[in-house]
């Protein structure tokens, strides 16, 4: 058999939501910017060494990169760099938390999280959500009810709904947190591609919020680099100094590295523009292929949370879709407690090589959903 007809034969995956590819400017930026590091520097004075928490020129660059969704520029102190949101969430939660603890999270929520609870003995309270989030009445409920340490939150583009928070609702859930002494550990990885996304809640309540910025959902997953900006330079060091805990959240020193370069170059910000545009286009796809259906679709948004049809089932639908050659995710890997998982799919854009490939899957559950 052929690679060609291996390649035909292969599944499109529409599980992940990484961000679309912009190879023809994503490869001539980072091709230039390792050679540039490599003829600048030494290579065994980048990778000879741990960086731990990232170098002085690391955590500046990080703090200019996170200043344009926080509006205003963190010291360089509170920033630390991680090899990922995952890593991250794994410190945090049993640093901020502890086994016994309670983290409020949204209803639906990054399914991660459920596993890094279990692993550090944390208990998991759902709050019940609308189009835009969770509810500030529910948090506050839940807050004197189960007295929760911290709330992690997906304010933006929420995983997998796509809601994204007004910034009058952003205020509300500040206000909660404050109230209750409750800490906020804000994932903000998709806030990147959209073109005005309002200002993150680490932004307004800076002294309670661990700010997440990961690379993974709007340059490229394989970057491995996540940004941390700590409510002060202080519980940066308790957290995450070197020799506390585990070192593997570590950014690796390449990595590391070549996101400084294309921060301090701004070449990053032709990667998200030139992602921006590729987003946009499958976009236009999805209205065209699903303007029969109940989705949701928010601007810059990697996913689609599409409702099913009355008597149609996810879990059949989904099962049918492998069938045919296409992955999507169903919801009941996304709730947490008891509660009957909503009858909805997430389609992820980012994924398909090309805009055609896309196309192609889209057709497909397009035709399924409507058979049934």
């Amino acid at each position: 058999m052929t690679n060609e007809n291996n390649a035909q034969s292969e599944p499109i995956t529409l599980r992940l939501n990484a961000p679309p590819p912009a190879r023809h400017v994503f490869n001539p930026i980072i091709r230039g910017a390792l050679t540039e590091l490599l003829e600048r520097d030494e290579p065994y004075s980048i990778m000879g060494y741990h960086r731990w928490c990232g170098t002085e020129a690391d955590r500046q660059a990080g703090s200019d990169f996170c200043s344009k969704r926080l509006g205003y520029r963190p010291d360089a102190g509170r920033i630390v760099l991680t090899s990922s949101t995952q890593s991250t969430l794994n410190m945090l939660l049993p640093g901020l938390v502890g086994p016994g603890g309670a983290l409020a999270v949204d209803e639906l929520t990054y399914p991660p999280i459920k596993g890094f609870a279990a692993r550090h003995g944390i208990k998991l309270v759902p709050i019940r959500m609308d189009e835009e989030g969770i509810l500030p009445d529910e948090f506050k409920e839940a807050c004197t009810k189960f007295k929760p340490k911290a709330l992690y939150p997906l304010s933006t583009l929420q995983n997998p709904t796509t809601g994204t928070m007004s910034i009058e609702r952003r205020h509300e859930i500040v206000a909660v947190a404050r109230q209750f002494g409750v800490s906020i550990i804000e994932d903000d990885i998709y806030s990147l591609i959209p073109e005005n996304a309002p200002r993150p809640l680490s932004a307004l309540a800076p002294e309670i919020s661990w700010y997440l910025l990961g690379l993974a959902k709007s340059v490229a997953p394989g970057t491995k680099v996540a940004y941390v900006v700590a409510p002060s330079k202080e519980s940066a060091e308790r957290l995450f100094w070197p020799g506390v805990r585990a070192t593997f959240w570590m950014t690796a020193p390449l990595s590391a590295a070549l996101a400084t370069h294309i921060i301090q170059n701004k070449s990053i910000f032709e990667i998200l523009k030139a992602v921006r545009t590729a987003t946009t286009a499958r976009h236009r796809l999805v209205h065209e292929h699903f303007s029969q259906f109940e989705y949701r679709l928010g601007d810059g948004g990697l996913h689609v949370w599409v409702s099913m049809p009355a008597k149609l089932d996810g879990i059949a639908l989904a099962s049918r879709l492998e069938e045919k050659g296409v992955l999507v995710s169903t919801s009941e890997g996304f709730v947490v407690g008891d509660v009957p998982p909503p009858q909805a799919i997430r389609i992820g854009l980012g994924n398909p090589a090309t805009d055609e490939m896309l196309a192609k899957a889209l057709q497909v559950i397009s035709n399924e959903i409507e058979s049934h």
